[in-house]
């Protein structure tokens, strides 16, 4: 009697699924140009505990955008300017949740004025993307 209820009760554990949290950690950082000063804060998504791991693969991603794509942010061309090596990272928090994340990331960027971020500082406007209409091969 004990091993059927026992089968029963791993039936119904098989089941019951837990809702996936949608809601993951974030991580702001900063990154300084060690010769001039300039700062740039920006979050990006934790990997799993590994924030410093999630802050390095956010760095290759800038990089990327700065000497292969040659974007010409305030960042990038720091980066082109004074090189990989000319950077520190730093975490500031981790913080749950994307809006949550990047609502502290705006208040950091308005409270410290980071030089080399574009977005959030009074005077910097955000290129915007132009929306790309598809043609119909019927037209």
């Amino acid at each position: 009697m004990e091993n059927v209820e026992r089968s029963i009760l791993g039936e119904e554990k098989k089941k019951i699924r837990r809702k996936r949290r949608t809601d993951r950690n974030q991580v702001i950082y900063k990154l300084t140009c060690i010769p001039t000063g300039e700062t740039y804060i920006g979050v990006t998504v934790a990997h799993g505990r590994a924030y410093k791991k999630s802050v390095r693969i956010r760095w290759v991603k800038h990089l990327y955008h700065a000497c292969i794509e040659n974007r010409m942010g305030l960042l990038q061309i720091a980066i082109r300017e004074h090189g990989q090596e000319a950077f520190s990272h730093e975490i500031l928090h981790v913080i749950r949740g994307k809006s949550a994340a990047h609502k502290m990331e705006l208040d950091l960027i308005h409270k410290f004025h980071p030089p080399l971020n574009v977005e959030g500082v009074p005077g910097r406007k955000k290129k915007k993307k132009k929306n790309k209409k598809r043609k119909n091969s019927l037209n």
